[in-house]
């Protein structure tokens, strides 16, 4: 028997955590402590979004950003992204996204 779609989501991590505000299901990866993908199944169609917790990041490592105040400091992408109903196309935009996320303050040539 072939793997489906949401086969493949499941094997990824992602949760089906109900439906969509505008129809089809919604799903959830809790990538990591701050890195959550939200992936809206439109059956024909997906949309991927993520949002990073930059406030709760810097603050474990004993930053502050702005006033401090760390719950409403949320990285997120300048616009949504439409994909294929895909196992390759999901993959290719996490790959995608994580590699956009690396990067190294140190780096004097930032």
């Amino acid at each position: 028997m072939s793997e489906t779609f949401e086969d493949h989501l499941e094997g990824l991590g992602f949760v089906l955590t109900g439906a969509s505000r505008r129809g089809g299901r919604m799903w959830q990866l809790d990538f990591n402590r701050y890195l959550t993908f939200v992936l809206h199944d439109y059956h024909d169609a997906v949309v991927l979004s993520w949002s990073l917790d930059l406030g709760s990041f810097a603050s474990e490592r004993g930053w502050v950003l702005g006033s401090g105040e760390t719950s409403f400091h949320q990285v997120y992408p300048g616009a949504d992204v439409r994909l294929a109903a895909q196992a390759d196309a999901v993959d290719a935009e996490l790959r995608r996204v994580l590699g956009s996320l690396r990067v190294d303050f140190a780096d004097p040539g930032l």
